[in-house]
């Protein structure tokens, strides 16, 4: 019987931190912050969904905005540049320009954080 017990609490501690890594995943999908891709081009992405491009070799920063969907619950979030509202994908520490590039994981930008 202390087996049978001990086996279910395992099984529950285990079940909780696989919730509670959900939760965290949530989190992870946080968009704002500031990155370079791996071509020099640098972003940042304000939490007030303003954002700012700078591309590499150049002094000029574009005014943008950028999008996570409705209620703010989409995968991955959009960032206008040039009048289009969807010509940058970002998803999982990755840049895409296309968003069946994203779906399929191919052509991805790779990209890095500031700190």
């Amino acid at each position: 019987m202390k087996k049978i017990l001990g086996i279910v609490c395992l099984l529950a501690v285990l079940l909780l931190a696989a919730c509670g890594s959900s939760s965290s995943n949530r989190d992870n999908r946080r968009f704002a912050g500031s990155f370079t891709d791996e071509f020099g081009n640098k972003f940042v992405l304000n939490e007030d969904y303003t954002a700012t491009i700078q591309f590499a070799g150049s002094e000029n920063v574009n005014q943008t905005t950028w999008h996570d969907g409705p209620n703010h619950q989409s995968p991955y979030a959009t960032i206008e540049y040039n009048g289009d509202p969807t010509y940058y994908y970002l998803r999982d520490g990755y840049l895409y320009r296309r968003q069946e590039d994203m779906q399929n994981g191919t052509c991805a930008i790779v990209i890095e954080y500031d700190e």
